[in-house]
């Protein structure tokens, strides 16, 4: 069983923090500024392809963008990121690793969106995250492995690995 002494529970609470501010920046923002919560050398994996850096992770939604402008009903997609069973590792007070589960739903077109049967994906993701100089964690890769996938073909054409 883990243990956190205060600085490590402070931290487990800002890395928490830092995973539904990544959440709003997909559900809310239309991920326009998810790189700005990454540091420069990120590696962000996306259907088992690394995007590394700020630039690669801004196309990459720039990318999705253009394709819900252009394949989703009013060209608008509602999606909602759920998360849950954290683990923490620290290997520093200024490095650490976190697993959990990622829940997502989603469809096309604005809310509220009809006929949901269940999410779209369940994922174990792990983010390793780094505390800058100013004292914010980031996060220094992205990684999910679906778990369970669901049939929303907008979505697994950009997330799920091609077997």
């Amino acid at each position: 069983m883990a243990k956190l002494d205060q600085q490590t529970a402070v931290s487990a609470v800002m890395i928490q923090h830092l995973i539904a501010d990544w959440c709003h920046q997909l559900d809310a923002k239309n991920c326009t500024d998810v790189s700005m919560l990454c540091t420069e050398d990120c590696v962000y994996m996306l259907a088992g392809k690394p995007h590394q850096g700020h630039a690669a992770i801004e196309a990459f939604y720039a990318a999705r963008n253009e394709r819900v402008r252009t394949q989703q009903k009013d060209g608008i997609r509602t999606q909602r990121h759920t998360v849950s069973n954290f683990r923490f590792d620290f290997r520093s007070d200024d490095d650490a690793s976190v697993a959990y589960t990622l829940v997502n739903y989603s469809a096309e077109g604005p809310a509220p969106a009809p006929n949901l049967v269940g999410p779209t994906i369940i994922a174990d993701v792990v983010m390793d995250v780094r505390r800058g100089v100013d004292g914010a964690w980031l996060i220094a890769r992205f990684d999910s492995r679906p778990i369970f996938i669901g049939n929303d073909p907008f979505l697994n054409a950009s997330t799920v690995p091609k077997a």
